[in-house]
């Protein structure tokens, strides 16, 4: 659907959960302790996405995108000598599977988080809610 749509199509999807949106899209997952330049090549493949940094337990606990690199690079920090926990932001916010868009979306504006991870009923991390589902979710529901 093209444009804000109509006033019912916004409260329909008002309704909606983060289900609703394609979550396994515009990421990938590494451990924590992957190596800069593994990590470099990982990110050429999600180019517009995120890298997602994963504990000994499988939980992500920071995440990556090629602005990280830049960053540190600026710095003057040699990027090959480190690793993906270096680099990564750790600013990150959960949400789980079938939360309410809108309440989320008001999670967002106020928590303002680097990236958002979606997590099943048991926890488990299942996906990404990416700027592109966040930008989405405010056409949707008539807040753009």
């Amino acid at each position: 659907m093209a444009g804000k749509g109509t006033e019912d199509e916004a409260t329909d999807f008002v309704d909606m959960s983060i289900r609703e949106f394609d979550i396994t899209d515009e990421f990938t997952a590494l451990p924590k302790t992957t190596p800069s330049s593994d990590l470099a090549r990982k990110l050429l493949e999600v180019p517009r996405g995120a890298v997602f940094l994963l504990d000994e337990n499988g939980t992500p606990v920071g995440a990556v995108t090629a602005r990280e690199f830049l960053i540190t690079t600026s710095k003057g920090v040699e990027v090959l000598d480190k690793t993906a926990e270096d680099l990564m932001n750790t600013n990150i916010m959960e949400i789980g599977i079938d939360d309410n868009v809108s309440e989320v979306l008001d999670k967002i504006s106020k928590f303002i988080p680097y990236a958002v991870v979606v997590k099943d009923n048991e926890g488990k991390f299942v996906g990404y809610f990416s700027p592109k589902d966040y930008h989405q979710a405010l056409q949707k529901t008539g807040q753009l």
